[in-house]
């Protein structure tokens, strides 16, 4: 071929140096999404990144939930395709003619129509209570529930509530398992923790900690005295790398004053890092070489 590019190949951690769209493995592997297109598992991805901006500039509907806009025109851009084929789509996406994984809310007057990415994990149809960052997040066991006919109360469990019971056991352990694998995958975790042998104990605390905030179901969630939308931390959370927990690692060793909630401290500190991270070090940076410091006008 004419245009066959040469390429180098990567050395060590180059990759790292590269912003990626992550399309989440469960599209692939589960029996849910086996029917969807890869065009349309690309564009989900597509919008799972343009999620981020929502985040940033707190675009949220009446019930604290994160919505996007992703015109036609952009679709066709970022996929390169035509006018039809980004409408086709669009629709195998879609919660009306499609898998559900976006819904659509037309404003109308000429304005841009809301579009909400949900979530790609079989949700649990329990609701936990509203939570602040002192009370303790429990992860859902799963459980396998056997009747006896002789016991529960003398009270016998017909088959039809007995797989009702089974099957939403099933869903929650399936939400835990998908949340677990894409947290462990966006942290590099197997490879993170060779890197802090002596610090397990803390490492697994912190990871248990973010699989429960993401699994959490209330409306909101209070961090360092501020409520948020549940959305919102979660989508923050979801974007937490190695760098992000190094960083969390880092804070938690370089604190001198008596932490007296290391639940809260630790929530606090993972809420903020994609923040303050980059402050953090360069004013570490500016005490050790104040030759380097970076001087303001």
């Amino acid at each position: 071929m004419e245009d066959r590019l040469t390429l180098s190949y990567f050395y060590g951690k180059e990759a790292d140096q590269y912003s990626f769209y992550k399309i989440p493995k469960l599209l692939f592997t589960d029996e849910h999404f086996k029917n969807v297109s890869v065009e349309a598992k690309v564009l989900y991805g597509l919008m799972l990144d343009r999620m981020s901006l929502s985040v940033k500039n707190q675009w949220l509907d009446g019930e604290g939930r994160a919505y996007i806009y992703y015109s036609l025109e952009d679709i066709m851009d970022a996929l390169g395709c035509s006018n039809k084929k980004a409408i086709t789509i669009m629709k195998e996406l879609d919660a009306e003619a499609g898998i559900g994984l976006i819904e659509k809310k037309r404003q109308g007057q000429g304005k841009p129509t809301m579009i909400y990415v949900k979530q790609f994990v079989i949700r649990d149809v329990q609701e936990c209570k509203n939570y602040t960052s002192e009370e303790k997040l429990t992860i859902p066991e799963v459980k396998k529930i056997h009747t006896n006919k002789n016991n529960i109360n003398n009270t016998e469990l017909s088959n039809t509530e007995s797989n009702l019971i089974l099957s939403e056991n099933d869903r929650m352990g399936s939400e835990v398992e998908a949340y677990t694998e894409l947290i462990k995958e966006n942290l590099e975790w197997d490879l993170f923790r060779e890197y802090y042998p002596y610090e397990q104990e803390l490492l697994d605390g912190i990871f248990d900690l973010i699989l429960e905030t993401v699994l959490c179901k209330s409306e909101s969630i209070v961090i360092a005295s501020n409520r948020y939308p549940t959305a919102v931390v979660k989508s923050k959370f979801l974007k937490l790398n190695s760098s992000h927990i190094e960083y969390v690692i880092d804070c938690f060793k370089a604190n001198t004053t008596k932490v007296h909630n290391i639940k809260k401290y630790l929530l606090a500190t993972l809420f903020n890092a994609p923040t303050t991270m980059s402050g953090y070090y360069q004013a570490e940076v500016n005490h050790d070489f104040p030759q380097f410091a970076v001087k303001s006008n």
